[in-house]
């Protein structure tokens, strides 16, 4: 993977200026109901140190939209090295969250023929919400073209980076519903099966988030699949696992994990 710009280069006049315009539309008072470790996950051993402004999604995704004046110019595909800058020069959260806004807008085919440089940009993933948007992203790439992501989310579930394994999981169906054509459920157990002990908050999410698409597409196999590996999935991993299950089945298999302990 080629290397980029870290977060804390120089930055660049776009960069300057989206920043610029976010931190005027930053609350002056902000609901804390959720504090800055929650929303950024580093109140479960995350690692972010974006700062950030607390402008609500509504506001931001509008903002995203209008930033040069019309949706047209705002997502236009000519931006990606601009929005490139933005995401690798940035150090607050709402903003780089600009540059996945524009990502989410592009067209198939802008993604197919820009995939190289978007692969890239997964270096500076860093919290759940980044990670979940890239990941919508990374999913439409992998229903079109898995003979050449298949390999890079491969690479990244035994990378060192917690969150490179998080997004060759969560990439996959996300989510399942919105996939014409689905991962095979051979392939989501591989991806899977290697992260049942992982030590990581958001990894184990990711196990159990991925289960539960796994289950919408294929629930007969999925269900067995749970069962069989009931004493491997961790409590964090199950209560995402089994969030969708029929209440008949989760009864079932909840009283084979106590029977387990």
């Amino acid at each position: 993977m080629k290397a980029t710009p870290k977060t804390g280069t120089a930055k660049s006049a776009f960069t300057k200026d989206i920043e610029a315009r976010l931190q005027k539309l930053a609350p002056k008072k902000t609901n804390l109901k959720f504090s800055d470790e929650y929303i950024l996950g580093n109140n479960f051993k995350g690692s972010s140190k974006l700062k950030l402004l607390r402008i609500k999604i509504p506001v931001l995704r509008k903002f995203a939209a209008s930033h040069l004046g019309s949706k047209e110019e705002s997502f236009d595909p000519a931006l990606l090295p601009q929005m490139k800058k933005l995401w690798f020069e940035s150090d607050i959260f709402e903003a780089k969250h600009i540059s996945l806004y524009w990502l989410e807008n592009q067209s198939l085919e802008t993604l197919l023929a820009n995939q190289k440089v978007i692969l890239s940009w997964v270096t500076e993933i860093d919290n759940w919400a980044h990670s979940d948007s890239y990941c919508s992203i990374m999913a439409k790439l992998f229903e079109a073209d898995q003979k050449n992501i298949l390999p890079v989310y491969m690479k990244w579930n035994s990378h060192g980076n917690s969150w490179l394994r998080r997004c060759s999981m969560v990439g996959t169906f996300y989510y399942s519903r919105a996939r014409k054509v689905q991962p095979s459920f051979k392939l989501a157990k591989q991806l899977v099966e290697p992260h049942f002990n992982a030590k990581e908050y958001y990894v184990q999410k990711a196990v159990g988030w991925t289960l539960r698409e796994m289950y919408n597409v294929y629930p007969a196999e999925t269900v067995r699949y749970i069962e069989n590996n009931l004493h491997q999935i961790s409590p964090i991993a199950w209560v995402a696992a089994s969030e969708k299950l029929p209440a008949k089945i989760k009864k079932n298999l909840l009283t084979k994990r106590k029977q387990l302990r």
